[in-house]
């Protein structure tokens, strides 16, 4: 198995969460989505993913 750094929790994973982790991503685009219904996904849009991220990998929100 692959090894990749987890872009939410810094660690060192498993290729095999790999449908985990894109399933995460959605789930993230989707918080930020229910906040922020007029919120759309784009390059400049990366500093509310980011916070998002923090926010989910903190358990603030579900």
């Amino acid at each position: 198995m692959e090894k990749f750094v987890c872009p939410i929790c810094n660690c060192e994973v498993d290729d095999s969460i790999i449908p985990y982790h894109k399933r995460v991503e959605q789930q993230i685009l989707e918080a930020i989505q229910k906040t922020i219904p007029r919120w759309y996904d784009g390059e400049t849009n990366k500093k509310c993913i980011d916070y998002y991220r923090a926010l989910i990998a903190n358990k603030t929100i579900k």
